[in-house]
């Protein structure tokens, strides 16, 4: 997800202590913590209505949340259970 935003691999950080992500693209910081509804991004904190998990080793961040705070738009199309993201 971070990839096709336009983040590069260099600026995406994994604190495992913290059991936090930080991706960074320009101007732009986010962070997000496993189990926090809150996405942070360059420190001011906005709530999510679901949390980052991590499931079978793999972490799993919420796409709409973080696409949009890295300027895409994001769609739903409910007959074909499509999902969109267009920057």
């Amino acid at each position: 997800l971070a990839y096709a935003l336009g983040v590069a691999g260099e600026n995406i950080y994994w604190d495992q202590a913290a059991k936090t992500v930080t991706l960074l693209k320009g101007s732009t910081a986010v962070q997000l913590t496993i189990g926090s509804n809150v996405i942070k991004v360059n420190g001011i904190g906005l709530p999510m209505d679901v949390a980052p998990e991590v499931k079978d080793g793999r972490t799993m961040l919420p796409a709409r949340f973080v696409a949009e705070v890295f300027g895409a738009t994001v769609g739903y199309d409910a007959d074909t259970q499509t999902v969109t993201i267009d920057m």
